[in-house]
């Protein structure tokens, strides 16, 4: 029986951990940029989905396909992270 209590939990929550691979290349994004002005508060790390995220768009199955940064004074690096966001078509900063 607790097995099968342990197999159930793994497989109910396999989908929320891979949708949430989007939500942490933006915070690993997030992590390598100065952010004087603070325009990215609302890109938290425990949000299931990026797609309430301030800057951040996502198409109707709730993957980023557009990321605005422009005019935001940011400085820093891009990450190897940002190639997770498979759908994403559009990036300004």
């Amino acid at each position: 029986m607790a097995l099968l209590v342990v197999l159930f939990l793994t497989v109910a929550f396999v989908p929320f951990a891979a949708s949430n691979s989007e939500g942490d290349a933006l915070h690993a994004f997030r992590r390598s940029l100065s952010d004087p002005d603070n325009v990215l508060q609302s890109w938290d790390p425990t949000l299931v989905s990026p797609c309430t995220c301030f800057h951040v768009t996502c198409d109707k199955d709730n993957h980023v396909t557009k990321i605005d940064l422009g005019n935001s004074n940011l400085s820093g690096h891009l990450v190897p992270e940002l190639g997770m966001l498979e759908h994403l078509q559009y990036l300004e900063l």
